[in-house]
């Protein structure tokens, strides 16, 4: 298990993070959100251990992170870090060294790993000969090939088409059921739900929401009602516990109330109105993104 408490780290007079704390259980992925400058990135330098906290702790299973640990540490950088004038080969050599790998046991993975993407024929090809959605697989299977036990991907899917994305959405399916440990940021909100267990929402380096992402849309649906029809927005209005009224179009309104507890209260108030629809809105984790952030993530 990856645990991180009270972590906080400052550059100069900038908090780049302010006392987070998360845990991630084997088997289990947790969703790193938040918009450039929010700390992400720092979070991850620490737990790498590339930077060092300025408060709290880091520990994976108990230890806390040193070289050792590293080496059970996949990571996939937002930014490639890939030489362009290695082939395939080389350059997972190159990295497979960091990890004390030896070139026999790199190309044996490399091998079922380029098999797994059908991609085989490009291990002798050089880097910048490859088409961007195929270096991101290959930055991919840089990150996994040393067997880590915990997994930082950030932006995995950049680059890549539709096909390619099902295919490395499948695989990191594959190892959260083979228990692996997994933090994954992405910008792409639907991926994110698709993935993630559990989900930690940053905005300048501090918590403003985390916890079981089921829970956390399923709370945010009782709070979003859609009404349609023969009635004003001043029908409305003064019913203390509704928090904003939107008109998406005529006798169509958005409700956002405090709780489901107000739900007999607006009944109550709009009995003699014809009403086609009166129901409890799905939540996208892009609008609870934006309710507590204040503007979308996904751009």
């Amino acid at each position: 298990m990856l645990e991180l408490k009270n972590i906080t780290k400052k550059f100069g007079n900038n908090i780049a993070v302010n006392n987070i704390s998360f845990k991630v259980e084997e088997g289990k992925i947790l969703g790193l959100l938040g918009r450039n400058g929010a700390g992400k990135s720092t979070i991850f330098r620490c737990i790498l251990n590339i930077i060092k906290q300025d408060e709290g702790n880091i520990t994976y299973n108990k230890q806390k992170i040193n070289e050792n640990i590293t080496n059970s540490i996949g990571y996939l950088p937002e930014e490639g870090s890939l030489i362009l004038e290695y082939t395939v080969l080389d350059q997972c050599i190159y990295y497979g060294a960091l990890k004390l790998m030896s070139e026999d046991k790199v190309k044996k993975e490399l091998i079922k790993w380029l098999n797994k993407f059908n991609i085989l024929e490009y291990m002798n090809t050089k880097l910048k000969d490859l088409s961007k959605g195929n270096r991101q697989k290959i930055q991919f299977i840089i990150s996994v090939l040393h067997s880590p036990t915990l997994l930082i991907l950030d932006e995995p899917f950049s680059g890549l088409d539709p096909i390619s994305v099902e295919e490395i959405k499948n695989v990191i399916l594959e190892l959260k059921n083979e228990g692996k440990c997994i933090v994954f940021s992405s910008h792409r909100m639907d991926y994110v739900e698709m993935l993630c267990d559990d989900i930690i929402i940053l905005d300048k380096g501090n918590e403003v929401i985390s916890g079981n992402l089921q829970k956390i849309k399923q709370d945010f649906r009782k709070k979003r009602l859609n009404i349609v029809g023969e009635l004003k927005k001043s029908d409305l209005q003064d019913i203390e516990e509704i928090e904003n009224i939107t008109e998406v179009e005529k006798n169509n309104f958005i409700l956002l109330i405090s709780s489901e507890d107000v739900l007999p209260k607006i009944l109550k108030k709009i009995g003699d109105k014809k009403i086609l629809k009166f129901a409890t809105l799905d939540t996208s984790l892009n609008d609870i993104f934006i309710e507590k952030v204040g503007k979308s993530y996904e751009e």
